[in-house]
């Protein structure tokens, strides 16, 4: 009896690895100036919570204040051996794996914040944050990480994710309460260089760039009702803060089938420790 109980136990192990092994999980996570609300001497909370979720991919966003160097010895705690950070000023984007990040690209030139393209996996990612405050800046951006997501060999396996500070049409419906509109319209009338309306108007056309050029959204495929991925509980408070869904996971439409699963990670940690949620995403290999 106990030797079928051992073997059986060896069965579930092997193919509890296998499952593993045969799929990719995917998170974006924009920080909020390099996880400034754990306050722990080494982000001892955020790192537990990567661990926790054991993503094999990492995107990040606003990861102001790390180095190189400290955003390695950050990622190799929450077992990613593997990391790479866009500059150490500013509001740098990076991607931390598993895997090894090969032939990566950082691009800074005509963009606010700028960009990182690299092979993870056999896959072409790209981890972006597009400009907070123009729209036609973030149309120019957007043009710019589409061009160089589609010059790769690998560009039918491509993942495009991050903070695109814009919303998407798919949402439409939700955004015709005005909340996010007016929300818009204050912040251009506090701030002269805000510039995110067209006309008055929402604008949609980051994510229709995209979505033209055949890119899936990954969370919207999964989820058809609404969700948002800012403000958090901890800057819901906030007046200016209007529900949006600004944070996106876009992969190739070769790879719509492969999706398994996708959603907004909220939980006691996310609450707490940015403005914004992360979004995740699991592929069949």
């Amino acid at each position: 009896m106990k030797k079928i109980l051992l073997f059986n136990l060896l069965c579930f192990l092997c193919f509890s690895l296998s499952a593993q092994q045969k799929s990719l999980k995917v998170i974006t996570y924009n920080i909020f100036e390099g996880m400034t609300l754990d306050t722990t001497a080494n982000k001892d909370l955020f790192v537990d919570w990567v661990k926790q979720q054991d993503p094999d991919i990492l995107a990040l966003q606003e990861v102001n204040k790390f180095t190189q160097l400290t955003l390695e010895t950050m990622a190799r705690r929450y077992n990613h051996p593997y990391a790479v950070l866009l500059k150490e000023k500013g509001f740098p984007v990076a991607l931390t794996s598993k895997y090894p990040i090969v032939n990566v690209q950082k691009v800074i030139d005509n963009m606010h914040h700028g960009f990182i393209r690299a092979d993870i996996a056999g896959y072409n990612v790209i981890v972006a944050h597009l400009s907070p405050h123009k729209y036609w800046k973030r149309h120019e951006e957007i043009e710019v990480i589409l061009k160089t997501a589609v010059t790769q060999s690998n560009k039918n396996k491509t993942i495009i994710m991050g903070d695109f500070n814009a919303i998407s049409e798919s949402d439409a419906d939700y955004y015709a309460n005005g909340k996010i509109l007016q929300k818009y319209v204050d912040m251009g009338m506090k701030y002269a260089y805000h510039d995110n309306l067209i006309d008055g108007k929402l604008d949609f056309g980051v994510h229709k760039k995209i979505v033209n050029q055949g890119y899936i959204d990954v969370f919207k495929q999964k989820n058809p009702k609404y969700d948002f991925t800012r403000p958090t509980v901890k800057t819901a408070d906030e007046g200016r803060n209007a529900s949006s869904r600004i944070d996106f996971i876009y992969v190739s439409k070769k790879m719509k089938s492969a999706v398994l699963e996708s959603s907004i990670i909220r939980d006691a940690f996310t609450n707490y420790y940015s403005d914004h949620y992360p979004v995740m995403m699991v592929l069949k290999k």
